[in-house]
Protein backbone atom coordinates (compact mmCIF):
# COMPACT_ATOMS: atom_id res chain seq x y z
CA UNK A 1 0.00 0.00 0.00
CA UNK A 2 1.60 3.59 -0.83
CA UNK A 3 2.12 6.19 1.32
CA UNK A 4 -1.11 8.32 -0.23
CA UNK A 5 -3.63 5.06 0.35
CA UNK A 6 -2.28 4.65 3.92
CA UNK A 7 -2.41 8.07 5.17
CA UNK A 8 -6.55 7.67 4.26
CA UNK A 9 -6.87 3.95 5.21
CA UNK A 10 -6.58 2.83 8.80
CA UNK A 11 -6.25 -0.70 9.57
CA UNK A 12 -6.57 -1.40 13.12
CA UNK A 13 -6.61 -5.59 13.15
CA UNK A 14 -5.72 -6.87 9.15
CA UNK A 15 -7.06 -9.85 8.22
CA UNK A 16 -5.64 -11.34 5.18
CA UNK A 17 -7.97 -14.25 4.65
CA UNK A 18 -10.83 -12.45 5.37
CA UNK A 19 -14.18 -12.90 3.06
CA UNK A 20 -16.04 -9.74 3.88
CA UNK A 21 -14.81 -6.32 3.57
CA UNK A 22 -16.38 -3.30 5.76
CA UNK A 23 -15.31 0.17 5.15
CA UNK A 24 -16.13 2.45 8.05
CA UNK A 25 -16.67 6.72 7.94
CA UNK A 26 -16.39 8.42 10.75
CA UNK A 27 -18.91 11.28 12.13
CA UNK A 28 -18.22 15.05 12.18
CA UNK A 29 -15.28 15.59 14.42
CA UNK A 30 -14.48 12.39 14.62
CA UNK A 31 -11.35 9.87 13.67
CA UNK A 32 -10.85 6.23 12.66
CA UNK A 33 -9.50 5.30 16.17
CA UNK A 34 -13.44 5.96 17.60
CA UNK A 35 -13.91 2.50 15.18
CA UNK A 36 -10.71 0.36 16.95
CA UNK A 37 -12.79 -1.18 19.60
CA UNK A 38 -15.78 -2.39 16.96
CA UNK A 39 -12.77 -3.68 14.54
CA UNK A 40 -11.89 -5.45 17.45
CA UNK A 41 -14.76 -7.36 18.27
CA UNK A 42 -15.83 -8.35 14.25
CA UNK A 43 -15.57 -12.13 13.60
CA UNK A 44 -12.25 -13.48 11.67
CA UNK A 45 -14.16 -13.27 8.47
CA UNK A 46 -14.33 -9.70 8.68
CA UNK A 47 -11.62 -7.15 8.11
CA UNK A 48 -12.66 -3.82 8.99
CA UNK A 49 -10.83 -0.35 6.41
CA UNK A 50 -11.18 2.84 8.27
CA UNK A 51 -11.28 6.20 6.55
CA UNK A 52 -8.99 8.70 7.95
CA UNK A 53 -10.41 12.49 6.81
CA UNK A 54 -7.48 14.91 6.82
CA UNK A 55 -6.57 17.67 9.69
CA UNK A 56 -6.96 14.84 12.56
CA UNK A 57 -4.65 11.72 14.65
CA UNK A 58 -2.02 10.10 11.88
CA UNK A 59 -3.15 13.41 9.60
CA UNK A 60 -3.10 16.47 12.26
CA UNK A 61 -1.26 18.78 10.50
CA UNK A 62 -3.33 18.31 7.07
CA UNK A 63 -5.24 20.47 5.96
CA UNK A 64 -8.82 19.60 6.84
CA UNK A 65 -11.54 19.49 4.00
CA UNK A 66 -14.40 21.39 3.34
CA UNK A 67 -16.56 19.71 1.41
CA UNK A 68 -18.04 16.36 1.14
CA UNK A 69 -17.94 15.42 -1.98
CA UNK A 70 -14.23 16.39 -2.52
CA UNK A 71 -13.54 14.20 0.30
CA UNK A 72 -15.91 11.26 -1.65
CA UNK A 73 -13.71 12.11 -4.68
CA UNK A 74 -10.52 11.59 -2.69
CA UNK A 75 -11.80 8.24 -0.86
CA UNK A 76 -13.36 6.54 -3.47
CA UNK A 77 -9.75 6.77 -5.38
CA UNK A 78 -8.29 5.09 -2.48
CA UNK A 79 -10.61 2.78 -2.34
CA UNK A 80 -10.41 1.38 -5.59
CA UNK A 81 -6.50 1.22 -5.14
CA UNK A 82 -6.88 -0.57 -1.39
CA UNK A 83 -9.60 -3.03 -2.61
CA UNK A 84 -8.18 -5.00 -5.57
CA UNK A 85 -11.75 -5.80 -7.02
CA UNK A 86 -12.93 -6.58 -3.63
CA UNK A 87 -16.49 -5.79 -2.97
CA UNK A 88 -17.11 -4.21 0.13
CA UNK A 89 -19.66 -2.85 2.49
CA UNK A 90 -19.85 0.47 3.56
CA UNK A 91 -20.98 1.69 6.83
CA UNK A 92 -20.93 5.66 7.81
CA UNK A 93 -22.31 6.65 11.29
CA UNK A 94 -23.99 10.52 11.29
CA UNK A 95 -21.61 12.76 8.69
CA UNK A 96 -19.88 9.47 8.15
CA UNK A 97 -23.43 8.04 6.48
CA UNK A 98 -23.21 10.95 3.64
CA UNK A 99 -20.13 10.41 2.89
CA UNK A 100 -20.13 6.78 2.54
CA UNK A 101 -23.36 7.58 0.34
CA UNK A 102 -21.05 9.70 -2.15
CA UNK A 103 -18.66 7.30 -2.62
CA UNK A 104 -20.43 4.32 -2.97
CA UNK A 105 -22.04 6.60 -6.10
CA UNK A 106 -18.50 7.15 -7.30
CA UNK A 107 -17.55 3.79 -7.21
CA UNK A 108 -20.59 2.70 -8.68
CA UNK A 109 -19.82 5.07 -11.44
CA UNK A 110 -16.67 3.74 -12.27
CA UNK A 111 -17.49 0.35 -12.80
CA UNK A 112 -16.12 -1.07 -9.64
CA UNK A 113 -15.71 -2.09 -7.00
CA UNK A 114 -19.16 -1.40 -6.11
CA UNK A 115 -20.54 -2.16 -2.83
CA UNK A 116 -22.70 -4.67 -1.73
CA UNK A 117 -24.49 -2.47 0.53
CA UNK A 118 -24.87 0.33 2.58
CA UNK A 119 -25.24 0.93 6.12
CA UNK A 120 -26.77 4.62 7.17
CA UNK A 121 -26.36 4.82 10.96
CA UNK A 122 -27.71 8.07 12.83
CA UNK A 123 -28.19 10.04 9.61
CA UNK A 124 -30.60 11.36 7.74
CA UNK A 125 -31.16 10.94 4.08
CA UNK A 126 -29.45 12.95 1.66
CA UNK A 127 -31.90 14.97 0.50
CA UNK A 128 -33.85 15.53 3.80
CA UNK A 129 -31.05 16.89 6.05
CA UNK A 130 -32.07 20.38 8.14
CA UNK A 131 -29.71 23.44 7.10
CA UNK A 132 -26.78 23.31 9.19
CA UNK A 133 -24.90 26.81 9.60
CA UNK A 134 -21.32 25.76 9.28
CA UNK A 135 -19.19 27.70 11.87
CA UNK A 136 -17.98 31.26 10.37
CA UNK A 137 -14.84 32.98 11.63
CA UNK A 138 -16.06 34.90 13.74
CA UNK A 139 -18.47 31.98 15.54
CA UNK A 140 -16.29 31.51 19.23
CA UNK A 141 -14.72 28.15 19.88
CA UNK A 142 -16.16 27.39 22.88
CA UNK A 143 -19.27 27.52 20.47
CA UNK A 144 -17.95 25.34 17.59
CA UNK A 145 -16.66 22.39 20.04
CA UNK A 146 -20.30 22.81 22.42
CA UNK A 147 -21.74 21.77 19.02
CA UNK A 148 -19.84 18.83 18.27
CA UNK A 149 -19.72 17.97 21.91
CA UNK A 150 -23.77 18.18 22.63
CA UNK A 151 -24.03 14.80 20.27
CA UNK A 152 -21.67 12.95 22.83
CA UNK A 153 -19.54 11.67 20.06
CA UNK A 154 -16.35 14.08 21.01
CA UNK A 155 -14.61 13.10 24.09
CA UNK A 156 -15.93 15.53 26.88
CA UNK A 157 -12.23 16.07 28.75
CA UNK A 158 -10.81 17.68 24.88
CA UNK A 159 -12.84 20.83 25.95
CA UNK A 160 -10.87 20.92 29.74
CA UNK A 161 -7.52 21.48 27.61
CA UNK A 162 -6.74 24.60 25.66
CA UNK A 163 -4.01 22.65 23.52
CA UNK A 164 -6.24 19.47 22.92
CA UNK A 165 -8.73 22.45 21.17
CA UNK A 166 -6.74 24.39 19.23
CA UNK A 167 -5.66 21.28 17.68
CA UNK A 168 -8.89 19.26 16.60
CA UNK A 169 -11.07 22.89 15.81
CA UNK A 170 -10.10 23.28 12.27
CA UNK A 171 -11.14 19.57 11.24
CA UNK A 172 -14.42 20.34 13.48
CA UNK A 173 -14.89 23.59 11.73
CA UNK A 174 -14.06 21.72 8.09
CA UNK A 175 -16.50 18.79 8.82
CA UNK A 176 -19.44 21.35 10.01
CA UNK A 177 -18.69 23.56 6.80
CA UNK A 178 -18.84 20.25 4.41
CA UNK A 179 -22.30 19.42 6.06
CA UNK A 180 -23.63 22.81 5.83
CA UNK A 181 -23.09 22.65 1.77
CA UNK A 182 -23.72 19.35 1.17
CA UNK A 183 -27.17 19.41 -0.99
CA UNK A 184 -28.47 16.31 -2.81
CA UNK A 185 -31.49 15.92 -4.91
CA UNK A 186 -33.90 13.03 -4.82
CA UNK A 187 -32.92 11.21 -7.23
CA UNK A 188 -29.49 11.27 -6.40
CA UNK A 189 -29.30 6.93 -5.36
CA UNK A 190 -27.15 3.90 -5.05
CA UNK A 191 -27.29 0.51 -6.01
CA UNK A 192 -26.98 -1.29 -3.45
CA UNK A 193 -29.35 -2.26 -0.60
CA UNK A 194 -28.89 0.72 1.99
CA UNK A 195 -29.58 -0.02 5.72
CA UNK A 196 -30.52 2.45 8.15
CA UNK A 197 -29.58 2.29 11.41
CA UNK A 198 -31.47 4.53 14.12
CA UNK A 199 -31.69 4.92 17.82
CA UNK A 200 -35.12 5.52 19.57
CA UNK A 201 -33.51 9.07 21.57
CA UNK A 202 -31.33 10.34 18.84
CA UNK A 203 -32.93 13.93 18.80
CA UNK A 204 -30.94 14.61 15.72
CA UNK A 205 -32.48 12.05 13.58
CA UNK A 206 -36.22 11.42 14.07
CA UNK A 207 -37.12 7.58 14.08
CA UNK A 208 -40.03 8.80 11.58
CA UNK A 209 -37.42 10.03 8.90
CA UNK A 210 -35.28 6.74 8.37
CA UNK A 211 -37.32 5.51 6.05
CA UNK A 212 -36.68 8.62 3.84
CA UNK A 213 -33.18 6.73 2.69
CA UNK A 214 -35.46 4.58 0.43
CA UNK A 215 -35.71 7.13 -2.00
CA UNK A 216 -31.78 6.58 -2.51
CA UNK A 217 -31.38 3.50 -3.76
CA UNK A 218 -32.56 1.22 -6.34
CA UNK A 219 -32.22 -1.92 -4.28
CA UNK A 220 -34.72 -1.37 -1.26
CA UNK A 221 -33.81 -0.24 2.11
CA UNK A 222 -34.50 -1.49 5.59
CA UNK A 223 -34.51 0.44 8.41
CA UNK A 224 -33.48 -0.88 12.65
CA UNK A 225 -34.52 0.35 15.43
CA UNK A 226 -32.06 0.45 18.70
CA UNK A 227 -32.31 1.67 22.11
CA UNK A 228 -29.77 4.98 23.08
CA UNK A 229 -29.21 8.38 21.93
CA UNK A 230 -27.28 9.31 18.27
CA UNK A 231 -23.73 8.01 20.00
CA UNK A 232 -25.61 4.48 20.40
CA UNK A 233 -23.56 2.44 19.57
CA UNK A 234 -20.29 4.02 21.60
CA UNK A 235 -20.60 0.66 24.00
CA UNK A 236 -20.99 -1.99 20.84
CA UNK A 237 -24.74 -3.52 21.85
CA UNK A 238 -25.20 -6.88 21.06
CA UNK A 239 -27.79 -6.36 18.74
CA UNK A 240 -25.79 -3.68 17.35
CA UNK A 241 -22.76 -6.08 16.63
CA UNK A 242 -24.50 -9.23 15.46
CA UNK A 243 -27.00 -6.68 12.98
CA UNK A 244 -23.66 -5.14 11.53
CA UNK A 245 -21.59 -8.39 11.05
CA UNK A 246 -24.71 -9.93 9.52
CA UNK A 247 -25.08 -6.99 6.80
CA UNK A 248 -21.11 -7.04 6.35
CA UNK A 249 -21.52 -10.57 5.55
CA UNK A 250 -23.68 -9.70 2.12
CA UNK A 251 -20.00 -8.87 0.50
CA UNK A 252 -18.39 -10.58 -1.91
CA UNK A 253 -14.42 -11.05 -2.35
CA UNK A 254 -14.56 -11.34 -6.29
CA UNK A 255 -13.90 -9.01 -8.79
CA UNK A 256 -16.84 -6.54 -9.41
CA UNK A 257 -18.55 -6.66 -13.03
CA UNK A 258 -21.01 -3.68 -12.26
Amino acid sequence: MDAATSCWIRCFHPKPPAAHTLVCFPHAGGSASYYHGLSAALGPDIEMLVIQYPGRENRLFEEPVASVETLADSVAEVLRARLGGRRPVLFGHSMGGIVAFEVARRLERAGGPAPTGLVASACSAPSNRSPIAGPGDEEPDSAVLARIMGLGGTAQDVGEHAELIELVLPAIRADLAALGSYRASEDAVVGCPVTVFVADGDHEVPVRDAGLWGRHTTAGARVHLFEGDHFYLGKLPEDFLDLLQETARTSRPEISLA
